[in-house]
């Protein structure tokens, strides 16, 4: 498949992040330049707050003149997409885009995602948060336990897989394809799991698995419902 570049900036728990995301999913160009209201039925190609929550906040922020190398280093040649939150776990910034990007089992055995985060040094709060990624998952017409989320979080990256805080001050890039954090089972690189296709919610740590890993795992869990999967969001 083609690639398309999807390019946004985000933040996360009091701290200043950023990415372009680039996933092998359709041949185009989706530049964002701003965040729509959620919808019953969200258009393709359009980005919208997708859960924004009690002291979240998300926006289109333009880094220039905030120096450092935040300005001079960043990925994109214009604007970011800001994502902010408080110090409470209430809080929540997310935003996302929404349609059919295909089989789940033929994009977890090819798929190509990378992104670059910048994250802030701030006084108090959460030092393990970082902009994670989340692929939705559902398959239409199952038996019931038909729909999860995977979450890539760069915390799990770290040395000693997650006992270390991501860098901040300085921008990240990050590279995923369908064997990252493979033969893992609980250290580091991989995907978490929300619950679902009959594998339950790992509440953001183990089984932490390669989404070729995951794929594996479903079609033995539940191979009726995985087997009309798609990756939907």
């Amino acid at each position: 498949m083609k690639k398309s570049t999807r390019k946004f900036v985000v933040t996360a728990a009091g701290s200043l992040a950023a990415f372009s995301l680039v996933s092998s999913v359709q041949a185009a160009t989706v530049v964002v330049n701003q965040f729509e209201a959620m919808v019953p039925a969200p258009l393709v190609d359009v980005w919208y707050l997708s859960d924004v929550r009690a002291n979240g906040t998300a926006s289109i922020a333009d880094l220039t003149g905030l120096g450092g190398d935040l300005e001079t280093n960043q990925p994109l040649p214009t604007g970011a997409a800001l994502l902010t939150t408080g110090l409470s776990n209430d809080d929540k910034a997310e935003v996302g885009t929404f349609q059919d990007f295909g089989d789940a089992t033929t994009l977890f055995n090819s798929i190509q995602l990378s992104y670059d985060y910048y994250k802030q040094t701030v006084a108090s709060g959460n030092v393990s948060a970082a902009p994670t990624l989340k692929l939705h998952i559902f398959a239409s017409g199952g038996t019931g336990d038909n729909f999860g989320q995977l979450i890539f979080e760069p915390t799990w990256n770290q040395p000693g897989g997650g006992s270390q805080a991501p860098p901040a001050d300085a921008w990240q890039p990050v590279s995923i394809d369908s064997t990252t954090g493979g033969g893992d089972g609980d250290g580091s690189g991989g995907w978490g799991w929300t619950g679902g296709f009959e594998i339950g919610n790992g509440f953001g740590g183990p089984p932490i698995r390669s989404l070729a890993e995951w794929a594996t795992a479903f079609a033995a869990s539940d191979p009726t419902d995985f087997a009309t999967a798609r990756v939907v969001g």
